[in-house]
């Protein structure tokens, strides 16, 4: 007996698989111990058994379900074999693009929050004047969705917008890679009047415009503003900027597009949430 079987601890101790493990296989005939002791239930493995215990362990940390390991065990034909194998390469190839996705986006949220603590650091002191300024606008690629507003009062963000881009975005398997973009096409302060206004939700994403659509946007020249705090305040944020732009003898060349730089999406405290507000311009003359 002790030449030719092993213990269920033994075989635990050499194949490193946990006790409880080996008797979950016997009791769903995964593997079965070739010889029980009939007067206190014993388990013992002959050696063939410890090598395909050895097998089960490599197939289960490749990510094998317990019926494709019965499967595969029972398995004479190499052909299916390969062919189940083959199957499990390509799903794990997805897990991978998936995982890939999830890191890329969740790096993006990590910026986005250092982003915002360089902002937030001397939020107490924080003057919204300080924060103007006159810059080209960097390209990006978004992904985005132009609609019609009907009676539109810019007062709330409109979550269920941009949640329908968001998964939107990730249906067409694009690579979210930073803010929500809201671009109103209308006149400045047109937004805040209750009334019918066409709005474009969108959402940077990486380089690739071979979805239709996925286009650029920036590089324009721009007057910007940083807004911290409830978002119903923004108004007097634009008409602190408004003021700027034309104290700087300049006026407003094209719609206005708000960048949530950290937003309700991101983290649910209000206070912390910043938007960029980005007005196109031009030289008064």
């Amino acid at each position: 007996m002790k030449e030719k079987y092993y213990s269920i601890g033994r075989v635990s101790e050499i194949c490193n698989i946990p006790i409880k493990t080996l008797r979950y296989y016997d009791k769903i005939n995964v593997m079965v111990p070739r010889h029980r002791q009939e007067n206190n239930n014993y388990r013992y493995y002959s050696h063939d058994q410890m090598v395909r215990l050895f097998i089960i362990k490599r197939l289960r940390y490749l990510g094998f379900s317990l019926e494709e390991v019965r499967n595969i065990l029972k398995e004479n034909d190499i052909q299916k074999i390969e062919h189940i194998v083959e199957k499990k390469i390509d799903s794990i190839k997805n897990e991978i693009t998936e995982l890939n996705k999830k890191y890329e986006e969740a790096s993006t949220l990590k910026d986005k929050i250092l982003k915002a603590e360089k902002i937030l650091e001397n939020s107490e002191s924080y003057n919204v004047l300080n924060s103007f300024k006159l810059e080209k606008q960097r390209e990006v690629y978004v992904f985005g969705k132009t609609t019609m507003m009907q009676s539109y009062k810019n007062e709330n963000v409109s979550l269920e917008k941009w949640i329908d881009i968001i998964e939107s975005a990730k249906e067409r398997n694009l690579n979210i890679q930073g803010d929500i973009l809201v671009s109103y096409h209308t006149e400045m302060f047109g937004q805040f009047i209750h009334r019918d206004c066409e709005v474009e939700f969108s959402i940077v994403v990486e380089n690739d415009i071979k979805d239709i659509e996925v286009k650029k946007f920036g590089n324009f020249l721009a007057a910007n503003a940083i807004h911290v705090g409830e978002y119903s305040d923004i108004v007097h944020t634009y008409i602190s900027l408004k003021r700027w732009i034309e104290d700087n003898d300049l006026k407003v060349d094209g719609p206005v597009t708000e960048r949530f730089m950290l937003s309700p999406v991101d983290l649910p405290n209000t206070r912390s949430h910043i938007v960029k507000i980005i007005v196109p311009v031009k030289p008064r003359n």
